[in-house]
C-alpha cells in the first residue's frame, strides 16, 4: 500500500500547559486522517464515512508534537477484514516521528446499526492502494 498522507497545521489552542499538542488533539487529528482516507476511496456517497464506527484506537506518543511546525499524518498500512478495517498510522513533525497509532473501524449498516461485510467495490479500492 502506498502511504496516504495529509498535512495538519497545529493551532495554538491545541497546545496544553506544557506547550505541546494536547493528547486529545492528536486523537482528533487521527480521525481527520481516517475520514479523508475513506473519502479518497471514491465512495459513491460523499457521506460514506458515516458507515464506519471506531471500534479501537491505540496511540503511542513517541515524542512531543509542537505548535508552529506542520505535521504530516500518514496511513502506512491498511488490513481488510470481513467487516473491519485496521489502519496503521503515524505522525511526523520535521523528519521525526512523534506519534504512532492503530485504529480499527467496523463497517455497519445504517438501517440495522449492525456490522456488515465491507462491500466488494470498497474492497477493490482498498486493495488497489
Amino acid at each position: 500500500m502506498q502511504d496516504f498522507s495529509i498535512i495538519i497545521e497545529p493551532r495554538f489552542y491545541e497546545t496544553d500547559a506544557l506547550g505541546h499538542i494536547n493528547n486529545a488533539s492528536i486523537a482528533a487529528w487521527f480521525e481527520v486522517l481516517r475520514v479523508k482516507f475513506l473519502d479518497s476511496l471514491g465512495a459513491d456517497d460523499p457521506s460514506a464515512a458515516k458507515d464506519w464506527v471506531l471500534a479501537s484506537l491505540h496511540i503511542d506518543f513517541v515524542a512531543e508534537t509542537f505548535y508552529g511546525t506542520d505535521v504530516t499524518a500518514l496511513i502506512t498500512a491498511a488490513k481488510i477484514g470481513n467487516s473491519s478495517l485496521t489502519m496503521v498510522c503515524a505522525m511526523e513533525q520535521g523528519d521525526k516521528v512523534t506519534v504512532r497509532g492503530k485504529a480499527v473501524l467496523v463497517h455497519r449498516s445504517t438501517a440495522t446499526n449492525k456490522s456488515t461485510r465491507i462491500p466488494d467495490s470498497l474492497r477493490e479500492q482498498l486493495a488497489a492502494r
